[in-house]
């Protein structure tokens, strides 16, 4: 029988969904304005001039900044405030963008929204750490990655019919005005810990209903510095799921996020909008993280090193078939199946946040998830980079050809790592427990 009220535990679920759907619509945002670039970009360079490959590069360099500071930040401050913070100056970022009658006025606009919603991700995982039971983390994860490919899904084809009939100038109006609502219900809505509403810790009700012991507390603190050092000196149990990561999401960005839309449109000249390729894209990465959840949350997928090693095998076998049929095929239904199996298994590096996760306590749940998100986000910084220095303004099958065939590279030496990285028995103690009880006094 459980020892704590039913109407508290039935508070404590109420305020947790609430909490998770709040941040998680936030997340949706984050992938549009990663992904909008790809679809609005000729129209922003058409206006007001710039190229589409340093404008998106600067996006994922400032993401990239952000990243451990938003570990930091998430720790140190609280989810809430962080994200409530950052979601205003996306808000503000998205306005300068809108009125911007330059292109570094356009650059400083997408810098500012980048530095934002880049404090959106780690607080909403430290906040699933403290609320929600450490089983349900798999899933709940998959589910925020899904709806952040649904914003996705939002920047391609449908983005594209909005920014026809509005123009891409109100889009980013709007986007400003849909962020703020969302910084405001950051502050109202949001409590970094159950006990700021008067309920029971996550571990109390596991005790309660479960007889589970806790081992670690979500009340315990460790300072950022040692967090950090605790997190990088995990070894292969971090370093090669980062990496591979790094490789990974760079080629996705640089497929998905900057030029397929350009490539399809300038190589082939499809009747049909290469955006909705993209979307196809985004459905299937879509329908791969919310089948890896749930499958690792039952026990289905009982390895995730194991499912990463295949998923990221087959996506680097779609690379070979971009590469080596680059301008060939010219059948529109193929390379939509093409994109719809690229965002499926590129889907499946999903499971390396909560692989690494895994390795690290509560206490430093923050920063050992932006320690790996860091890497994605290099990765799309430095890959959109060098993809901007090898494709420039000329369109051509060449130049798209010498760039997929580096992506197919990078994809294979991933695999490479995922075959070198560690997985978390049972048995196996948290990265850094031992200094986390000492620094928190447990």
């Amino acid at each position: 029988m459980s020892g704590i009220a039913p109407d508290t535990l039935s508070a404590l679920r109420r305020h947790s969904w609430t909490i998770f759907a709040v941040l998680t619509v936030g997340y949706f945002f984050v992938y549009f304005h990663r992904i909008s670039v790809s679809v609005v970009g000729q129209d922003i360079i058409a206006d007001v001039g710039g190229s589409i490959g340093f404008l998106s590069s600067m996006y994922y360099w400032t993401y990239t900044a952000m990243q451990i500071p938003s570990g930091i930040l998430a720790d140190r401050f609280g989810p809430r405030a962080a994200s409530t913070t950052f979601l205003l100056i996306a808000s503000a970022g998205s306005l300068v963008t809108c009125i911007g009658t330059e292109f570094w006025m356009i650059v400083l606009g997408k810098v500012m929204i980048a530095a934002g919603m880049a404090v959106v991700y780690v607080p909403l995982m430290k906040l699933i750490s403290v609320w929600f039971p450490k089983s349900d983390f798999a899933v709940l994860s998959g589910i925020v990655i899904a709806v952040g490919n649904i914003g996705a899904i939002a920047a391609t084809g449908p983005l594209e019919i909005l920014a026809d009939a509005l123009g891409w100038r109100e889009v980013f109006l709007v986007l400003g005005m849909v962020t703020l609502v969302l910084a405001v219900l950051c502050a109202t809505v949001i409590r970094d810990h159950p006990r700021d509403r008067d309920l029971p810790s996550i571990e109390a009700v596991e005790l309660s209903e479960r007889g589970i012991e806790a081992v670690e507390s979500s009340f315990a603190k460790i300072p950022v510095i040692r967090g950090l050092r605790i997190v990088f000196s995990g070894g292969r149990r971090f370093w090669t799921c980062a990496l591979a990561y790094f490789l990974v999401y760079g080629t996705i960005m640089t497929f998905q996020g900057t030029w397929a839309v350009t490539y399809f449109n300038s190589v082939y000249g499809f009747a049909l909008s290469a955006s909705w390729m993209v979307t196809a894209l985004g459905v299937g990465k879509i329908l791969s993280t919310l089948a890896i959840g749930s499958m690792t949350s039952r026990g289905v997928i009982r390895s995730k090193r194991r499912a990463m090693v295949y998923g990221t095998t087959v996506f680097t076998m779609i690379w070979a078939v971009i590469f080596l049929f680059a301008g060939e095929i010219d059948n529109y239904c193929f390379w939509f199946a093409i994109n719809f199996a690229f965002g499926f298994f590129g889907g499946f590096m999903t499971l390396s946040f909560t692989q690494v996760k895994e390795w690290y306590p509560i206490a430093i749940a923050g920063t050992a998830v932006s320690g790996t998100n860091i890497f994605l986000f290099l990765g799309a910084s430095v890959c959109t980079t060098v993809s901007g220095a090898i494709i420039g303004t000329a369109y051509t099958l060449e130049n798209f050809a010498e760039l997929w065939g580096l992506m197919l590279c990078l994809s294979i030496v991933a695999v490479a790592l995922l075959l070198l990285s560690v997985e978390k028995r049972p048995e196996d103690p948290p990265i850094g427990a031992d200094l986390v009880r000492f620094e928190s006094g447990l």
